[in-house]
Order: C-alpha cells, then structure tokens, then sequence
C-alpha cells in the first residue's frame, strides 16, 4: 500500500472515531454538544491527532501548532469541551493534505535527488558503462528502502544496508515476499558490481533493474 493511501485511511478512521463521539455526545452544529465526551475519549482521540498531524504535516505547520497549544493550555488541555475544537482541526488538515495544500519538503527533495540518480544511471547504462549503473541503482534502492522505513516508523540499526531494510518491510507487511525476493537478487547484483565481479554482472539483467527499481519507487513513494 502507497503511503499516501495510509494516511488517507488513518484520517478517514480518526474522523470517523470523532463523528462517533459526537454522536454520541448529541452533537450540532448549531447547539454544540449537549453532553460532553469522556476524558479517556478526549485525551486518546487529541493524542492520535496530534500524532497524525505532526507525521503528515511537520512541526511547523499551522494545525500541528493549534493542537500543540491545546495540549499545552492548562484549561482546554484538561477539559473535554475543546473536543470538538480538536475535531475541527483535524478536518482542516484532512481538506488541505486531500487538495494537496501540504507536502514534506525533505521528502520532494529527496525524490527529486533519487531521481537524478536514476536518470544518471540510465545515462550510464546507455553509454555501455552499465557496470557502474548497477552499482549506483543499487544505491538509490537502498536509499529508498531507508525512507520507506523512515516514513512507516520502522526502526533499523544506524549502519543498515539493502537486506535488512528489506526484510524489516517484509515482515512488517509493508510490501510481499516476491517483493522482498526481488530486492534480494538486486542487493546481490549490486554487491557484484560494486566488488568488480564484472563477469556476474548482465547487462539485461542491470536494464531490468533499473525498470524495477524506478517502478518500486514510484509505488512506494510517489505521491
């Protein structure tokens, strides 16, 4: 699943959980609420938002900011009330991050440097010096499997390589085993190339490559 699906569906559910404790609390627009929610409810439901905002639209953007100084107000942090300023919130940022009013800079500069490396490796590859292409497609895939982790919060040890990033997706599901067996053979490849085992390395296998990876980055991180 593309990441931009899961932040979909994570919004959609946290409204969903919001419409429902209004709901339940008599909610309208016109009267507000006419019971208020629980705190247990009020504090999971600011807590979840807050995290979805801060991971979707950086520390900087005016909602994460908004729900930070209700956190941090000592009335309306404490008081469920502000439930549906909370709400509000949420729906705002739903609408800008849905009409794509928000992005993450480190992630659109990094694609675009992915990008230029890929394109350097077709260059490469056309120029016969498919070797090198190899070697350099297998740096950009294993940049790429780093913020996939990154972007799914899942942790790696600091000196991590292609094979460990790969088989903690696959067994956090975030992509299937023939995925993972692919990336296997391409981390092989490249450790070829980049030990001068020139005779290992095909050149309609380093072709294939360099489609594969470029398709798995626009499944995996492209927008």
């Amino acid at each position: 699943m593309k990441i931009s699906e899961m932040i979909k569906q994570k919004f959609e559910k946290l409204l969903g959980n919001g419409n429902e404790i209004l709901q339940r609390c008599g909610y309208t627009e016109s009267k507000g609420l006419y019971s208020h929610p629980s705190n247990v409810d009020y504090l999971r439901f600011r807590a979840e938002t807050t995290n979805l905002i801060l991971r979707v639209c950086g520390k900087n953007s005016p909602h994460y900011l908004e729900i930070v100084n209700i956190a941090n107000d000592k009335q309306m942090s404490s008081n469920s009330y502000y439930f549906t300023l909370c709400f509000g919130i949420l729906e705002a940022a739903y609408a800008d991050y849905s009409e794509g009013f928000l992005f993450d800079l480190k992630s659109l500069i990094s694609a675009e440097i992915l990008g230029d490396f890929t394109e350097q490796a077709e260059e490469l590859f056309s120029k016969n010096y498919y070797v090198a292409a190899a070697s350099l497609t297998g740096a950009v895939l294993e940049n790429s499997l780093r913020r996939i982790c990154e972007n799914n919060l899942i942790v790696t040890p600091e000196k991590s390589g292609i094979e460990i990033y790969n088989i903690a997706l696959a067994k956090a599901e975030i992509y299937n085993k023939l995925k993972q067996k692919q990336i296997t053979v391409w981390a092989d490849l490249r450790n070829k190339a980049d030990h001068g085992q020139f005779k290992d390395v095909n050149k309609n296998d380093v072709e294939d490559m360099i489609k594969w990876v470029k398709k798995f980055q626009d499944e995996f991180l492209g927008s």
